[in-house]
């Protein structure tokens, strides 16, 4: 991050918490809200519009050229001037619309733009403190239950994720990947989506009114390095988290007071070598972590107080997962993939005594991950799926689980309360958000979420009402590559539609002249297409609310496009676009949709559905009475193979790729090492051939066929890596579109867990 924006985000912390009065509106500066007398309700600015606006208000009238601004806003990156232009556009139409005086924003020809309003900080109203909400004692063994909304919002549903496990950290061994991959791969994208989603003072006030109690957030840790993976010690005193020694550098762990103080290095990896993932003993004296790099894959333990690193086992296979303490202190408990042939994925205990893994004595049935023993240390709970996972529970000892929730979404990490009562996990649809369960009655109630960020992966103090989570900050945007043309990586992408919000799952057609893809820049995500040699035909398709899981998909003859979208029910539906006329249909499916695609008949449709543990069973449907023909099971991903006549497909408990005839009865694997389970979207087909978008050392976005004959690899990018799923390819392999990072941080968040507390003394 250069010096420029380190100043910008410096400058927007201070402002951060106050009011600003331009003319007649008032900024919030916290929410990005702009309220206008006379308007039937509040707008939301997007970051960079934001940061636009506070460089006007710095200048006191002065004029600010278009180079300041883009400089101060848009650092490190090669924006075109259409950023800046829509910024002060959304500007405009917030403060007053449509030529109403006063104008507020002027432009000054060939010069740059100023404030033309009088403009000053106000500090806001005290807020008062929240009440204590009384709380029902945590039931013996709860029954699967349906998420039930507070009034007024809409119950979580099946996620927006891409599949996997939320960058839920599991991954092969590569010290060179950056520490947020870890984390974040297989969600926001790989990934990685932030889609906004606006919530006005009037929303947070039905939040309170309909029983979500109001939470006091703060950052802890926020600084222009990535701190992630953040462990609460039991008495919620101190935070450990992962974070580069500098730029570039070998991740560490570090230790920090939850309330103010500086962070101390708490590991001392050797060259080469990363520290992520830490977790605290119960009695808070021991912090166990992963060590990668260097001698491979490592389970450490180091004292709290610092000093005694010792190693305590080997990652089984080389990967490792988020882990658990047993009760005793004995064990390591972790969930993860099978390599091998079998399709599930136990959750699997590392004696700290011998160095030894064993399978837990439980019926495993999918992907199992996330582990977490409940307070008392009689109960384990656990996510099972991907994309569509849940969360599970079952005795400590090992037994039948049973279904806690039936979300069928991306569960962005989980813990439970003190008391035992209920879990706090972070579920992403549009954006993250965090809920809390109730066992008692298996109510799910939406909690008011940090005014910036998406908050994800929350832990909570075992002996303190206290949580800590991850924010996550995501910016995008779209980029072309002549794959004919030599490129070492160091030569960016041309920017496609350029906007200041963020730009994913882009899908070319077939011809390679028009784009489709996902965007919030109208402050809401919605499925856009536009003819790349003509910006002018950008336009946002109405009636469908897409899904950022996967990229649409282009008919053959480019004339209709497959997307999955949500629904103000819940769950996720198929659409279908007729594009030019823009039109959309619902496509009957049976299940759950998690992806589509088109095969070589009309009358046939290729669609992932719910299968068993969560995991994605891919059908073959006859239309239109959408009978079905056959299936394949632990499909993540398909795509169709036109050229070929093929369907091709990963896995999420394997590595490779395989691909099927056009009936699903004949399956041949095509590639053995790639893509790894972690990179499941990391993949395309164009032309009859497969290529990846995978990354290798030293290159964050690579570019590589797989299969025989295939060509030599190359790098598109050194430094920016690919968001997850969102990369396509014209049917002649001449351009690739990725949608590439303009802005992605993690942060660490705290928060009281007070107002939740009903009852219970400790």
């Amino acid at each position: 991050m250069g010096a420029a924006e380190s100043e910008a985000r410096k400058r927007a912390a201070e402002a951060a918490g106050r009011l600003l009065r331009v003319g007649e509106c008032e900024v919030d500066v916290d929410r990005r809200v702009v309220s206008r007398p006379g308007a039937e309700e509040p707008r939301r600015l997007t970051l960079k519009a934001l940061q636009v606006l506070l460089a006007l208000v710095e200048a006191g009238g002065r004029v600010v050229s278009r180079e300041q601004l883009l400089e101060r806003v848009w650092p490190d990156t090669l924006p075109t001037d259409d950023v800046l232009t829509q910024a002060v556009a959304q500007l405009r139409r917030a403060f007053g619309g449509r030529g109403e005086a006063p104008p507020y924003i002027e432009t000054i020809a060939k010069a740059g733009y100023r404030l033309v309003v009088p403009c000053c900080w106000i500090e806001p109203a005290a807020t008062p403190e929240p009440a204590a909400v009384p709380a029902a004692p945590a039931p013996a063994v709860p029954a699967p239950i349906q998420p039930r909304p507070a009034p007024q919002e809409q119950a979580p549903a099946a996620a927006a994720g891409t599949g996997a496990p939320a960058r839920a950290p599991r991954r092969r061994i590569a010290s060179w990947w950056p520490a947020l991959s870890l984390l974040l791969v297989l969600a926001f994208g790989a990934g990685a989506w932030q889609l906004l989603n606006p919530r006005t003072r009037a929303n947070d006030a039905a939040d309170v009114a309909a029983g979500a109690p109001p939470l006091q957030y703060q950052a802890i840790a926020a600084t222009a390095l990535p701190e992630q993976g953040p462990a609460l010690s039991p008495d919620g005193s101190e935070v450990a988290y992962a974070r580069p020694v500098r730029a570039g550098g070998p991740r560490t762990l570090y230790l920090q007071p939850a309330g103010d103080g500086s962070p101390r290095q708490l590991t001392f990896p050797g060259h080469g070598e990363a520290d992520d993932l830490p977790a605290w003993s119960r009695d808070g004296r021991r912090i166990a972590f992963v060590r990668t790099g260097g001698d491979g894959c490592r389970l450490m333990v180091v004292a709290a107080a610092g000093g005694g690193e010792r190693e305590v086992g080997r990652c089984e296979g080389e990967d490792y997962a988020a882990f658990d303490w047993s009760p005793d202190g004995r064990a390591l408990v972790m969930g993860g993939r099978r390599r091998s042939s079998g399709q599930s994925a136990p959750l699997r205990r590392l004696d700290l005594g011998s160095g030894r893994w064993e399978a837990l004595a439980y019926p495993a049935d999918g992907l199992d991950t996330l582990p977490r023993f409940s307070p008392d240390g009689a109960w384990l709970g656990f996510r099972r799926g991907t994309s569509l996972g849940d969360l599970w529970l079952m005795p400590a000892a090992g037994g039948p689980p049973r279904q806690l929730t039936r979300l069928r979404g991306d569960i962005r990490g989980w813990d439970w309360l003190p008391d035992g009562s209920g879990l706090v996990f972070s579920l992403v649809k549009e954006e993250a958000r965090l809920y809390r369960l109730a066992l008692a009655d298996g109510s799910i109630t939406e909690l008011p979420s940090p005014p910036r960020g998406n908050p994800v992966f929350p832990e909570v103090a075992a002996d303190a009402w206290t949580m800590v989570f991850g924010i996550y900050r995501f910016r995008s945007g779209l980029y072309a590559f002549d794959l004919e043309a030599a490129g070492d990586g160091t030569q960016p992408g041309e920017p496609v539609f350029a906007s200041s919000g963020v730009d994913l799952m882009p899908a070319v057609s077939p011809d390679g002249s028009t784009l489709a893809f996902v965007s919030d820049r109208s402050l809401a995500a919605q499925l856009w297409i536009g003819e790349l040699e003509h910006p002018q035909t950008l336009r946002a398709v109405p009636g469908i609310v897409p899904v950022p899981r996967n990229p649409p998909v282009w008919a053959p003859d480019g004339s209709r496009l497959l997307v999955i979208g949500a629904t103000g029910s819940g769950g996720d539906r198929l659409y279908q676009v007729e594009v030019g006329f823009d039109t959309v249909r619902v496509l009957p499916v049976p299940g759950v949709p998690a992806f589509a695609a088109w095969t070589g008949r009309p009358d046939q449709l290729l669609v992932g559905v719910d299968g068993s543990g969560g995991s994605t069973r891919l059908v073959l449907y006859q239309l239109p009475e959408w009978r079905e023909l056959a299936s394949l099971d632990d499909v993540a991903l398909a795509r169709y193979d036109h050229r070929q006549d093929r369907v091709c497909f990963s896995r999420t408990t394997r590595s490779g790729l395989w691909c099927a005839d056009p009936a699903l009865q004949r399956v041949v694997q095509v590639g053995m090492d790639a893509p790894v389970p972690e990179q499941y979207r990391e993949w395309l087909v164009a032309g009859g051939r497969i290529f990846s978008t995978a990354p290798a050392p030293g290159c964050a976005t690579g570019w590589s066929e797989i299969g025989a004959g295939a060509a030599r690899p190359r790098c598109l990018s050194h430094t920016h890596a690919v968001a997850s799923g969102s990369a396509s390819v014209d049917e002649a392999g001449r351009r690739a579109f990725l949608a590439l990072p303009l802005e992605d941080d993690m942060d660490v968040g705290l928060a009281s867990l007070a107002s939740l507390r009903r009852g219970a003394s400790r």
